[in-house]
């Protein structure tokens, strides 16, 4: 080949592979380009939010010492999501109430403990919780009484307990609280509303006796039987009395965790006190009487109707 076309034909092989690498890298800039600068999305529908229960607690301690044992870290460190003060409260300092966020909605607040309610366990994962200032307080006895070995809930015959009401301008922050949690967060259906006594019967009495289910459920918020349902069902217990087998699974059915044994054992005397220190808190006993059980059977019929007929079920007493 003649020195000048030699010359040409390099030149032209050159010029040919400089554009297939041009060619090669260009799909491979496209692609970087699009990684690094947007981000593509496919919504799923193979999901849910994480939150699906309301906790509600009271603290047995003032705002100033809430604030502490909520937000500072300590041996036994615990936390909530919310903290609804006291205005009778000397240790709140500002003229009016306030609600006082201590952890986002988003993370995980250590409130619930060991829990459980219908059929999940460790709570913190799933709920939110919120305290309330009450200065509840306990008093233990001095020495065992013939009482602890009697009918009565063995935890209630070893401690006295006092109860002060919830304020007024404290009932009406709380409202609007659990209102725009409840828009936030839709799994939490109303009987998915509960105390920290209802998670955790066998060491809890929170938010106690005094707590305002009954008219929280009437503006909306939370589970309550219905009057004459109730009636109902303590009529037909009166003649028919449920075995105690049926009372615990109905428990269970309703949320709280129970074992079945047939007994009415100490597991089951700290949940029916729980029961009732949330729906009959007129009758703080651990004791099945006819009446907490005529509300149980009310709820379940409201709430569980697909579990009624089974808890219907048992043999009448001779």
């Amino acid at each position: 080949m003649q020195p000048q076309r030699r010359r040409d034909y390099f030149k032209a092989c050159k010029s040919a592979a400089q554009t297939a690498l041009v060619c090669l890298a260009l799909p491979l800039m496209a692609a970087c380009s699009t990684t690094a600068g947007t981000t593509q999305t496919i919504p799923s529908e193979n999901y849910n939010g994480r939150v699906s229960v309301l906790v509600i607690h009271h603290t047995s301690a003032n705002f100033e010492d809430s604030v502490n044992i909520l937000t500072k870290p300590s041996s036994n460190s615990v936390s909530s999501h919310y903290l609804v003060p006291d205005p009778s409260d000397t240790s709140y300092k500002k003229d009016t109430l306030e609600v006082y966020e201590l952890v986002p909605e988003s993370e995980r607040a250590w409130h619930a403990g060991r829990s459980y309610w219908n059929g999940k366990s460790a709570l913190n994962d799933d709920s939110i919780g919120i305290e309330v200032v009450n200065q509840t307080y306990c008093v233990k006895a001095d020495a065992p009484s013939a009482e602890s070995s009697s009918a009565l809930n063995v935890r209630s015959a070893k401690r006295f307990c006092f109860y002060p009401d919830f304020p007024e301008s404290q009932i009406e922050i709380l409202v609007p609280l659990i209102d725009g949690i409840l828009k936030r967060h839709p799994r939490i259906t109303p009987t998915q509303i509960v105390g920290h006594s209802d998670i955790a019967p066998d060491r809890k009495i929170d938010p106690g006796p005094r707590f305002p289910w009954h008219r929280l459920y009437k503006l909306g918020y939370g589970a309550w039987f219905d009057d004459d349902v109730a009636i109902k069902y303590w009529n037909r217990f009166l003649a028919d009395p449920v075995p105690i087998t049926n009372v615990q699974m109905a428990l269970s059915a309703y949320g709280y965790k129970i074992e079945k044994t047939g007994v009415l054992d100490t597991q089951t005397r700290n949940v029916i006190q729980a029961f009732q220190l949330h729906f009959r808190p007129s009758e703080i006993t651990g004791e099945p009487s006819t009446e907490t059980v005529a509300i149980l059977y009310a709820l379940i019929e409201k709430y569980r109707a697909n579990e009624l007929d089974d808890l219907l079920s048992y043999e009448q007493a001779p």
